[in-house]
């Protein structure tokens, strides 16, 4: 009688579960969704004392003003794009020159609609594939247009980082380019574009020094190392001599568990072979190298075409018989592990 009784807990899981995965896709999205966002709601520990009610707080308040830091530095480097954008109108009006210009100005035109958004909840089981963002259809409802919809490009900190795939009451779910199942167009590109992100880096590194006193022995050293950087940002300029060659697709490789692989990404089928608006292939050099910065083409319908995605590490040649380059990839956003903050774009289709 005991082992019999036993045997009914394990039938009744067994049924559940059959009925879990018999469940449609729209079902379980929509539970994953009720149950991300009493999860995230929901204390992590009983407040016993005002101490860990102190804690709460704190923790709540570093998250916003991480936000709003992310939220300030996004807005210093769109104030930089608009200034270029202003400077690249001024010069004179060849074709190529026109192409970039309407890019840029489209581009922009999508980040300054962007919608900030906190990561509420990021999965073990699916670190390197997905995460929980608190923003939702409520949020469109206040906005009064669908802003985040299925398909809405997702950046931090300037770059690529995924694409909202389910849109909830009051959170979205993001599959995150790591993903195997993502696999955006990009292009490579050479020249000024390289020189451009390098000299963003560089000034905000002159601006996180800034703000950060206690990282020099002297003020004398400090001095002296933000001059540097300042003329290596000279240096650099904001040039737009470059030039796209190879396209292809790239594709993360959704590692389960919590970083244990890392977050470089696999390029395929890169090729140049036929002439396209941007030229013809230039035999004199390497269509693919170390180096080659990777930007969205567009031709995918869903990210708008100049995205940054990531930089190019490692080229393999094409098989025996073949024609195309697989690459390795790493994103130009490597915070992608410790994402807490992301801004959301306008989906293409809704241009």
């Amino acid at each position: 009688m005991t082992a019999r009784g036993s045997f009914y807990p394990y039938l009744f899981l067994g049924i559940l579960l059959f009925c879990w995965i018999s469940f449609p896709k729209t079902v379980v999205d929509r539970m994953r969704a009720w149950s991300v966002g009493a999860v995230s709601q929901f204390p992590a520990a009983p407040l016993a004392d005002e101490l860990s009610a102190l804690r709460a707080e704190n923790q709540s308040l570093r998250s916003q003003v991480e936000m709003a830091y992310e939220w300030l530095l996004g807005d210093r480097r769109l104030d930089q794009q608009l200034k270029a954008l202003q400077e690249l109108e001024k010069k004179p009006g060849t074709e190529l020159l026109q192409r970039r210009v309407a890019s840029l100005r489209t581009r922009l035109k999508g980040e300054l609609l962007s919608f900030p958004a906190q990561v509420i909840y990021r999965d073990l089981a699916s670190w390197s594939s997905s995460l929980w963002v608190n923003v939702g259809e409520e949020d469109n409802r206040q906005l009064g247009k669908a802003l985040i919809a299925k398909n809405s490009p997702v950046l931090a900190s300037g770059s690529l980082v995924g694409v909202v795939d389910y849109v909830g009451a009051r959170q979205s779910r993001i599959r995150l380019i790591t993903d195997a199942g993502l696999s955006p167009a990009v292009r490579a590109a050479r020249g000024a574009i390289q020189n451009r992100e390098v000299a963003a880096l560089v000034e905000t590194l002159c601006q996180r020094l800034q703000e950060r006193p206690d990282l020099m022995a002297s003020q004398e050293e400090k001095g002296k190392l933000l001059a540097s950087l300042k003329t290596l940002h000279g240096q650099l300029g904001i040039g737009w001599d470059e030039s796209y060659l190879a396209k292809g697709e790239l594709m993360g490789s959704s590692s389960p568990f919590w970083r244990s692989r890392g977050c470089l990404l696999k390029g395929v089928g890169f090729n140049f072979d036929y002439p396209d608006e941007e030229g013809k292939p230039q035999r004199s050099s390497p269509i693919l190298k170390e180096g080659d910065f990777l930007v969205t083409s567009g031709l995918d319908g869903v990210f708008p075409a100049g995205l940054q995605v990531g930089t190019v590490t490692q080229v393999h040649p094409p098989h025996p018989g073949g024609y195309s380059y697989d690459i390795e990839v790493r994103p130009t956003a490597a915070h992608l592990n410790d994402l807490r903050t992301v801004f959301i774009l306008p989906p293409v289709s809704s241009d």
